[in-house]
């Protein structure tokens, strides 16, 4: 068993105190640089114990460990790359001194810049040496573990009977490296028994792998491609995405237009977690806090106009103002979907139907919610409950994500991110009334796969603020 939890809490808590005593280390090199006693400060102690450095030392911690999770420090696996490492370490070292010096020691700013300088280069150089010091330790210190054999990822090789020589070799690249430990294999065929070579008992089909998951504890997945083409090996994919396992492959084995893996590290073993974005600890970090902060926001501006518009609702037509369907997210977890109601109660028998311009089934008051994009407005809950992103593809329901698929296997890879509220297809293509639209408006999403951060994100809600304003809707 890894024990990543432990191996975090780890370094949180030497973040933490070390951040604490190059802070304090910092006030005491304040006391004896500024001549603190000529201010009615007698002694160290005294100067230590006044309030402002009382309050600074419990808030500045706490803001750079804030800093510390929006760098995606906290995210690495226990193999780190100590160069990213080194440059996290740095900037966030740089950012904390400027932060600190404008915020907080303005006051302390003289005509003297020689040793305002030196002010400055003592905060940066605490921050970082104090931080990145017990940090390497811990680093080498695990690395040391790995080599051993006394941290590992308990690991499932995903194959093809057909292609049983593929295992063998993947074995033997596997074993001993990365902490990686093979406890068995999996045929993607489901004709597991025809495979021979393997250990006896270590093979099980396709069919049981969540079982196979459950029972060994499995953390990582490899998985070899199948030598005719990605279109079957993408089906495998489909089925291991809903596992909340990752998912590696070998980085030659990988058609880069399709995944844009990122090298985390050039002496790791040349396998991509396929299960993720390209988007690195740090963005996915700043995303997701975005994400929280304006979907706060708009909750609370929103309140009062979504509960009127409730009303609305329930005068014009039966039923409750609130609509939830379900949906597939990240890793094809399914979800409820919040939204306002614009169709009525009884518009939906049997198999599900997508909804058209014209659709009979919509109210008037629908109509209006929807050409403004309002019925959308709940599902900042969904943001919150961190089912949903502001930024991300739309989700399907179940039922037509099946029949996408059969269409085009490679929608599978979308899962690999939060749905979101808005979308690159949406501002490009907008609603589906049919599967094939959903196929078309799919390459804009995978498009924005390709293409995704913080930038693009930005970029998205701008032209969908402009939809909405202009009434562009269904």
């Amino acid at each position: 068993m890894s024990g990543q939890r432990n191996q975090t809490l780890y370094y949180v808590l030497a973040d933490f105190l070390s951040t604490n005593i190059a802070v304090l280390l910092f006030n005491i090199f304040r006391y004896y640089d500024l001549e603190v006693v000529n201010k009615g400060f007698f002694t160290l102690t005294d100067f230590l114990s006044s309030p402002m450095l009382i309050i600074g030392q419990i808030i500045f911690p706490l803001f750079m460990m804030g800093m510390y999770y929006l760098s995606g420090i906290y995210s690495s696996e226990h193999i780190r790359s100590r160069t990213s490492e080194f440059g996290t370490t740095l900037l966030t070292a740089l950012i904390g001194t400027v932060t600190l010096i404008f915020v907080a020691l303005i006051n302390d700013v003289t005509n003297d810049r020689k040793r305002d300088y030196a002010l400055f280069f003592m905060l940066f150089l605490l921050l970082f040496a104090v931080v990145y010091i017990p940090r390497l330790l811990l680093t080498l210190h695990t690395r040391r573990k790995v080599r051993c054999g006394k941290i590992y990822y308990n690991t499932l090789i995903v194959g093809y009977s057909s292609y049983p020589q593929a295992f063998l070799r993947q074995r033997e690249r596997v074993e001993g490296h990365n902490g990686l430990r093979i406890i068995g294999y999996v045929d993607a065929e489901n004709r597991s028994r025809f495979c021979k070579g393997l250990p006896e008992g270590m093979l099980a089909d396709l069919i049981d792998i969540h079982q196979r998951c459950s029972d060994l504890k499995v953390e990582r997945i490899v998985v070899i491609p199948h030598p005719s083409g990605w279109v079957t090996t993408l089906g495998v994919l489909d089925k291991l995405f809903e596992l909340e396992v990752p998912v590696y492959i070998a980085a030659e084995s990988l058609p880069p237009y399709v995944f844009s893996p990122q090298i985390t590290g050039l002496t790791a073993e040349p396998f991509i977690d396929i299960s993720r974005t390209h988007l690195s600890p740090s963005t996915l970090n700043i995303k997701r806090t975005f994400d929280v902060m304006i979907s706060l926001l708009m909750t609370a501006i929103c309140a009062i106009p979504v509960g009127l518009i409730s009303v609305a609702i329930m005068i014009e037509s039966k039923g409750s103002p609130f609509y939830l369907q379900q949906r597939v997210g990240r890793g094809k977890r399914i979800f409820n979907i919040i939204k306002l109601r614009t169709m009525r109660t009884d518009s939906e028998h049997g198999e599900p139907e997508l909804s058209y311009r014209g659709d009979s089934r919509v109210t008037g008051m629908g109509r209006w919610l929807r050409r403004y994009h309002i019925d959308e407005l709940p599902q900042f809950l969904n943001v919150l409950k961190g089912d949903m992103s502001l930024v991300g593809p739309r989700p399907e329901r179940p039922h037509f994500v099946e029949l996408i698929l059969k269409e085009n296997p490679s929608y599978t890879l979308i899962h690999r991110v939060r749905p979101g509220i808005t979308s690159l297809g949406m501002i490009k293509y907008g609603y589906a009334s049919t599967v094939e639209d959903m196929v078309k408006r799919m390459n804009y999403d995978l498009l924005y796969l390709q293409n995704i951060s913080i930038t693009t994100d930005l970029k998205i809600i701008l032209h969908t603020i402009d939809n909405v304003m202009g009434g562009r809707g269904i």
